[in-house]
């Protein structure tokens, strides 16, 4: 797949089984925000099941609600959140505590994040398989 888009307050590089999003230092991730991106999400893997890192290497603020909003869609199987600070950390706990029916991650780098990620989704691929015997 390997996609990109740039939006105003972030990068998104969507790859064959997860995407990932990396926002832009300062601004304020809320509901509008995460609406535009989960849009492009659906349209790009046309409701396919993905998992989402999210690279929080620049500081920005996300309102907790808009990302359970996000991962109420069936799509998102799992949030990865790569990181280096404690803050970050204190946050992916607390989203993963909102968050409902996909495990959120927190990783200090990305290679870790991507393993988890594709380890999700090649789970999720078997879970859903039909079994003929």
């Amino acid at each position: 797949m390997n996609q990109e888009h740039t939006l105003p307050y972030c990068h998104l590089e969507l790859l064959e089984n997860y995407a990932i999003v990396t926002c832009n230092e300062g601004v304020h991730i809320a509901f509008y925000e995460i609406e535009e991106i989960g849009a492009i999400l659906q349209s790009a893997y046309h409701g396919r099941r993905i998992g989402l890192i999210a690279n929080r290497e620049n500081q920005y603020s996300v309102n907790p609600l808009a990302i359970k909003k996000l991962f109420s869609n069936e799509f998102l199987i799992a949030g990865a959140i790569v990181g280096d600070t404690l803050i970050t950390r204190l946050n992916a706990e607390i989203e993963n505590e909102i968050v409902d029916g996909a495990p959120i991650g927190f990783f200090t780098h990305m290679s870790s994040a991507e393993k988890w990620i594709l380890d999700k989704t090649r789970e999720n691929s078997k879970d859903k398989a039909i079994n003929f015997s």
